[in-house]
């Protein structure tokens, strides 16, 4: 029974570490928004993941136009982009299909 408690907690501990190792990013019809925030800053620890996930029926992509490192998505309409930030600083990112933008704060 002890050993069953020791595993559950474990497992628990690395779910719950990785759930916190990865920031979702909503690419929308025409928005970029943080799950629980509706802002268009967000900002990240350096050294995380960061996930732009698809959930509207348009075309769009991901591309910095200003900041650090320059990095960008394919355009798509369903499906997920990841980027591990390592680099320190402000991006400033757009859809440059529909010139809707978002700022990525790395610190």
């Amino acid at each position: 029974m002890t050993v069953l408690a020791v595993v559950l907690v474990l497992v628990a501990f690395v779910a719950t570490g990785l759930a916190a190792g990865v920031k979702i990013i909503k690419v929308g019809d025409f928005f970029f928004v943080k799950d629980t925030n509706h802002t268009n800053t967000v900002h990240v620890a350096k050294g995380r993941t960061v996930t732009w996930k698809w959930i509207g029926t348009q075309d769009h992509n991901v591309t910095v136009i200003k900041g650090p490192v320059k990095f960008h998505s394919r355009t798509q309409s369903h499906g997920t982009f990841t980027r591990k930030m390592t680099k320190p600083g402000t991006y400033l990112i757009e859809c440059t299909i529909h010139g809707f933008r978002m700022k990525l704060v790395v610190g």
